[in-house]
């Protein structure tokens, strides 16, 4: 990749490309969240039974990680994502599990099941392209560390060279 690296002007539309579907995949995420608050399904309130209080948790958690992963990426600070993506991540398990429950009742909650462990899985690996790209070595100190967070905000384009 080094020795035949993307040119400039086509790095530049891919990577404005990702960004767009961080966006959108964040706005999923929210809606998603209304979606749990308001207008939770009938077969998710009947596994529930007793615990219905999950549903307004688990939707805060989707309305937060959505929310605050959009803004942070559109904003371009970057600092937002990781505990949107931390809060994406145990709403998405959440819901997981509650359609865990009822997988193999229908080919239409098996889909669903299938596609929320999908978008979980990619919030995670969203957390972790963040973990990598996010750090700097030479920062050493937790202070030291927020301080240089805040400063931070992502460029249109990644540099090739430190």
């Amino acid at each position: 990749m080094d020795k035949h690296p993307v040119p400039l002007e086509k790095r530049r539309v891919l990577e404005a490309i990702i960004r767009v579907i961080d966006i959108v995949a964040y706005f999923i995420i929210f809606v998603g969240g209304c979606y749990a608050m308001f207008w939770t399904p009938e077969s998710v309130q009947r596994e529930l039974s007793g615990a219905t209080w999950l549903v307004p948790m688990w939707a805060a958690f989707l309305l937060v990680g959505g929310a605050l992963g959009m803004f942070g990426r559109i904003s371009r600070i970057w600092v937002l994502e990781p505990p949107a993506n931390v809060a994406a991540i145990v709403g998405g398990a959440m819901y997981f599990v509650v359609l865990g429950g009822t997988l193999f009742q229908s080919l239409t909650a098996g889909v669903a099941t299938a596609l929320i462990l999908y978008a979980t899985i990619q919030m995670f690996r969203r957390y972790i392209e963040l973990q990598i790209f996010g750090t700097d070595p030479n920062v050493h100190g937790f202070t030291d560390r927020i301080a240089e967070a805040l400063r931070r905000r992502t460029g249109n384009v990644a540099p090739r060279e430190e």
